[in-house]
């Protein structure tokens, strides 16, 4: 063969190689862009729990379930790198008692996610027995199971809550609580 066609074959093979590294190098990223989460609900219409939520919550007794008292409103929205922020308008703090909330979340299966958060109390109020408990300036850390059934703009929440003092060098847990919740998605 002449040089003229080696030159040719040459360039066509490097043309190739690099279109498919290109493919690749695109796909992994596009891969890597995606949160865990979404792999797993690109079957449920591509939505996750990524998103803000307008979310009733209502405490319950932990153990048998029981409403403790009407349910009240709170915010949370979830970020795509597996953070959140939450705020509340739980009615048994006082104004500016309790900071918004900070935290991370995860997915944990089909439809369902884990997250956890942490506010500060910024006061201690004597509180107004059996409805509102009495709070020391501390935190307050809520672990929450969030689950989709059939609606990917909708989810149920089962939660438990430790309120800690700022003890220390190490906080004492002085008031746990459950809570359950439903969220709407913030369109």
């Amino acid at each position: 063969m002449n040089a003229n066609v080696w030159k040719l074959l040459r360039l066509t093979c490097l043309l190739g190689l690099t279109g498919a590294a290109i493919f690749v190098a695109e796909w992994n990223t596009s891969a890597r862009a995606k949160s865990p989460a979404a792999w797993d609900n690109d079957r449920f219409n591509g939505k996750t729990v990524e998103g803000t939520w307008s979310v009733k919550v209502t405490q319950i007794d932990c153990n048998t379930k029981a409403p403790k008292g009407p349910a009240f409103p709170s915010v949370l929205a979830f970020a795509g790198d597996g953070t959140m922020v939450e705020d509340t308008n739980n009615p048994g703090f006082a104004i500016g008692q309790r900071g918004s909330g900070l935290g991370i979340w995860s997915h944990d299966g089909h439809h369902t996610y884990l997250a956890k958060s942490i506010a500060f109390i910024h006061f201690g109020t004597p509180g107004n027995p059996p409805m509102v408990p009495p709070f020391k300036t501390g935190t307050q850390t809520i672990s929450q199971t969030i689950t989709f059934e059939n609606d990917p703009d909708e989810f149920t929440s089962e939660a438990t809550i430790e309120f800690a003092d700022n003890a220390n060098p190490t906080p004492n847990v002085y008031l746990n609580g459950c809570a359950i919740a439903t969220g709407t998605r913030f369109k």
